[in-house]
């Protein structure tokens, strides 16, 4: 074959991946929005009113989850199978941002945290590589990490607020998940996110602190530490 011919050959090769790589882009770009107003909603508790209605914003929060599973239906359609790996990157951030208000939701609502099959779950995808599309173990981790960011705001803003019960709440997950992630030994991106979770950790310590002597101390968390 003389070199024009081949090059004739790769040019259908690359304008298909072009086609490929757009429909992959598009479907992102759909899911990114529905993360966006999941957030944008989410960022709704850092104000006074907002930590009165937790219960709402939740709720809201839960409509625009529910078109999750849907979206990434659509993506999956997109990604020839058996190249997930391939087109990750397109839409890891999102996924991150997904996992994190998921956790998030779940832990203003139960003040727990869910396990990796419970949010690939909630988010229609399952956790075994070998299925084809799933929620890769470390999205889950990286996910779950990034809440330690907002809760110490919530701390924070809890005080201001004049709920004072919250930030030792908040004080306590914050420990068990810092104590649940050293058994991990994390390193690099998550070794990043871990030290975000220990600065967070420092932070909500501060302000159960502070209440502490001003003895403000709910007398339902004298006995907890």
């Amino acid at each position: 074959m003389d070199i024009a011919a081949a090059f004739s050959t790769y040019s259908s090769c690359v304008e298909r991946e072009a086609e490929l790589r757009e429909g992959v882009q598009g479907a992102v770009r759909e899911l990114e929005k529905t993360s966006y107003a999941i957030t944008t909603t989410l960022e709704k508790m850092h104000n006074t009113q907002g930590i009165q209605n937790i219960e709402t914003i939740c709720r809201e929060c839960h409509e625009e989850l529910s078109k999750v599973p849907a979206l990434y239906q659509a993506l999956q359609d997109k990604v020839p199978p058996g190249e997930f790996y391939r087109y990750h990157h397109n839409f890891r951030g999102t996924t991150h941002r997904l996992v994190a208000a998921t956790c998030l939701i779940t832990y203003l609502e139960e003040n727990s945290l869910p396990m990796h099959e419970e949010v690939a779950k909630s988010l229609g995808l399952c956790t075994q590589r070998d299925q084809g599309f799933h929620l890769d173990l470390e999205d889950y981790l990286q996910g779950t990490l990034s809440i330690s960011h907002e809760l110490s705001r919530l701390a924070i803003n809890s005080v201001t607020a004049g709920d004072y019960s919250r930030p030792f709440q908040i004080r306590q997950f914050l420990r068990d998940l810092h104590a649940a992630y050293s058994l991990l030994f994390p390193k690099n991106e998550l070794r990043k996110k871990f030290d975000e979770l220990k600065y967070s950790l420092k932070k909500t310590e501060e302000v159960v602190y502070n209440l502490s002597l001003r003895g403000l101390k709910p007398q339902e968390m004298e006995t907890s530490g």
